[in-house]
C-alpha cells in the first residue's frame, strides 16, 4: 500500500514538472498579439453566454487589479533600455505577456467567482443533501458504497485539476467550463458524502 502511494505521489511529481515545463516554454515563445486575442475571444464566448454586463463586471474587477502592475510593468520595460536590440525587444515582449497572461487568469478567476456566487445555492444544496442521505442511512440496514465514495473523490479532484489548467491555458476557451465544473464539484460533493462510512 505505502509503495502504491509512493509510486502515485512519483507520478504526480512528474506530471506536475512536465505541466511547468510546458508553461514556461509557452511564456518563452507566445507573442502578446496571441494573448490579447486569447482574451478578446474570452469576453466574446463570456458575452455569449452571460450577456454584456456580466463580461463588464469580470473586466472591470480585471482591470482593477492588471491596472495597478502597470506601472511595475513599465518600469521593468525602462530597465532593459541598455540590452541589445534583438535581445530587448524579446525580453520587453516577455514583460507584456506576462502581464497580459496574468491578465486572462484574472479574468477566468473573476468568471469562476461570478459563477460561484449564482451557483451557491445550487451546492450548499446537493451537499447537505449528501449529508441528509448520509444520516438517514445510518439508520437503515443498507450499506454504504465505497465505489461511489471514490467515484466523487475522483470526479472531484479531476474536476478541480481541470479548473487549474483551465485558469492558465493561453487560448480562448468556451465559458461553459465554469458553471459545468461548479455542477460538477456539486454532484461529486453528494456523491462522495452520501456515501462515507457509518462509522469512521
Amino acid at each position: 500500500m505505502a509503495k502504491d502511494q509512493k509510486e502515485q505521489g512519483n507520478f504526480t511529481a512528474l506530471w506536475m514538472v512536465l505541466a511547468l515545463l510546458v508553461a514556461i516554454c509557452t511564456w518563452m515563445f507566445i507573442t502578446p498579439e496571441h494573448l490579447l486575442k486569447s482574451l478578446a475571444g474570452e469576453r466574446a464566448f463570456v458575452t455569449e453566454l452571460s450577456g454584456q454586463q456580466a463580461d463588464q463586471w469580470i473586466f472591470s474587477k480585471m482591470i482593477s487589479v492588471s491596472v495597478s502592475q502597470i506601472q511595475g510593468m513599465s518600469d521593468a520595460i525602462k530597465d532593459t533600455q541598455d540590452t541589445p536590440g534583438a535581445f530587448k525587444e524579446w525580453i520587453q515582449n516577455r514583460i507584456v505577456v506576462t502581464w497580459l497572461w496574468g491578465s486572462l487568469i484574472v479574468y477566468r478567476v473573476n468568471l469562476l467567482m461570478l459563477f460561484w456566487f449564482i451557483l451557491m445555492p445550487f451546492t450548499i444544496a446537493v451537499a447537505i443533501d449528501g449529508y441528509s442521505t448520509r444520516m438517514i442511512r445510518t439508520f437503515q440496514f443498507s450499506s454504504q458504497s465505497p465505489i461511489r465514495h471514490r467515484i466523487g473523490v475522483l470526479i472531484s479532484t479531476i474536476v478541480m485539476f481541470g479548473v487549474a489548467i483551465w485558469l492558465v491555458l493561453p487560448i480562448p476557451v468556451p465559458s461553459m467550463v465554469a458553471p459545468l465544473a461548479i455542477v460538477s464539484i456539486g454532484w461529486a460533493t453528494w456523491m462522495w458524502v452520501s456515501n462515507l462510512q457509518k462509522r469512521i
